[in-house]
């Protein structure tokens, strides 16, 4: 595991990506999954849309939520993401502490509706 951003040890599980970030058919994430899709995201490709993530992370805000005794301490961070067809559709991902505490797991990612 590498460290990036000063945020420490950030993991991407590939399973997150291929079984549901990537999954048009997944049931509860086939339109959050159509919409990385669109943006050349690919499943047989899941190192590209990990390093986005993780460059999502690093160049942009995060906001600690309180922790919870289910939830641990949980981080939400919003902005762009650089996506493999060039453009930059902002982004929600919320990650929590992983085993080690000074490491990051991506729990989601989902598409930011602008207000």
């Amino acid at each position: 595991m590498k460290t990036f951003g000063g945020r420490g040890p950030l993991r991407v599980p590939r399973d997150k990506i291929v079984h549901s970030l990537l999954n048009a058919d997944h049931p509860k994430g086939g339109p959050k999954a159509r919409f990385f899709l669109s943006f050349g995201f690919d499943p047989a490709m899941p190192g590209v849309m990990a390093g986005a993530l993780i460059e999502h992370f690093n160049q942009n805000p995060g906001v600690l939520l309180p922790e919870t005794p289910t939830a641990g301490e949980r981080m939400v961070v919003e902005g762009p993401l650089n996506a493999p067809d060039s453009r930059h559709p902002h982004v929600h991902s919320v990650w929590q502490r992983d085993e080690d505490p000074m490491a990051w797991r991506l729990v989601t990612a989902v598409p930011l509706v602008k207000r």
